[in-house]
């Protein structure tokens, strides 16, 4: 017995220096957030793991010190399964989680409306819109301000506020999704939901679909850079330069069904594209498109 309950308390040690290790690591994105809006709900994870600490490393600790005294040391204590607790032990039970579970309850509804992803964010520098299109299995980005755009790639600049509309096409639904830079957003069919976030600093990103959506779903990633706002409009120069243009019918041919992993920059684009992708499906009877 003593040699069964040593093993399982040494692998519960090797668990938790585990689970240090692998968040610690750069490949654990969440934990090391690039971003205004991810670093709040980093924050707001991490608050809410120490309020759960305060009822399960008390709890665990009681447990092992249970273990310890009727399994390993066996000194004869005495076990009385039908002992009344008394208030204060009730108190303790039911009184401290349930006012750690209301606490958490509150931070969790304040902090959930200031991270809106509706809402707008506050900075000096103007705001960048980015249209943002979900296709079976690729991402296609516009900057209908700038006249160019780009697949499964974009740029935006430093300490930028960055406004996306979302929307898919000849996919039901999909999830947009920057680990290091916000949380995730539904892109659906038919529909335009929205996202704010900003950069901190100068680097690069990887951004992913998270809806399980088809054989290509793996796939489905895309790249993002943060630079100075001047490399940024050097980038959108270079970009207007490119021999590709977004044209109706190379759109025609990125919305059929296919994994296409390559990084296609667009000078020109169709007007009004990603209004057009979204009347669509709100006008089914009329040719839109």
């Amino acid at each position: 017995m003593k040699k069964n309950i040593l093993i399982g308390l040494l692998l519960v040690i090797c668990g938790v220096v585990g689970i240090v290790l692998v968040l610690a690591s750069e490949h654990a994105l969440v934990v090391h957030p690039k971003g205004m809006i991810a670093q709040q709900e980093f924050e707001l994870i991490v608050t809410n793991i120490l309020l759960m600490l305060v009822i399960i490393v008390p709890t665990y600790l009681l447990l092992f010190w249970i273990v310890w005294k009727y399994c390993i040391r066996k000194d004869n204590s005495k076990y009385d399964p039908d002992h009344s607790q008394g208030p204060i032990a009730i108190l303790l039970m039911w009184g401290l989680p349930s006012v750690i579970v209301a606490v958490m309850a509150i931070i969790t509804w304040d902090r959930t409306h200031q991270l809106n992803p509706y809402k707008p964010l506050e900075s000096e520098k103007n705001t960048l819109l980015i249209q943002v299109i979900a296709l079976d299995w690729k991402w296609l980005f516009i900057y209908p301000d700038k006249g160019i755009a780009t697949l499964n790639y974009f740029q935006i600049p430093e300490k930028t506020p960055i406004h996306f509309r979302l929307t898919a096409d000849e996919s039901p639904m999909n999830s947009f999704w920057i680990p290091q830079l916000s949380g995730q957003i539904y892109s659906m069919t038919g529909m335009s939901t929205q996202l704010y976030l900003i950069a901190d600093g100068i680097g690069e990103y990887a951004g992913r679909a998270v809806e399980i959506n088809g054989e290509g779903y793996s796939d489905m990633t895309f790249s993002v850079k943060s630079t100075s706002s001047k490399d940024f409009e050097d980038w959108i120069d270079q970009v207007k330069e490119s021999p590709h243009k977004l044209t109706q019918e190379v759109y025609n041919e990125l919305v059929k069904h296919s994994v296409n992993k390559s990084i296609i920059l667009f000078s020109e684009v169709e007007d009004n594209l990603y209004n057009k992708i979204v009347e669509k499906y709100m006008y089914p009877d009329e040719q839109v498109l």
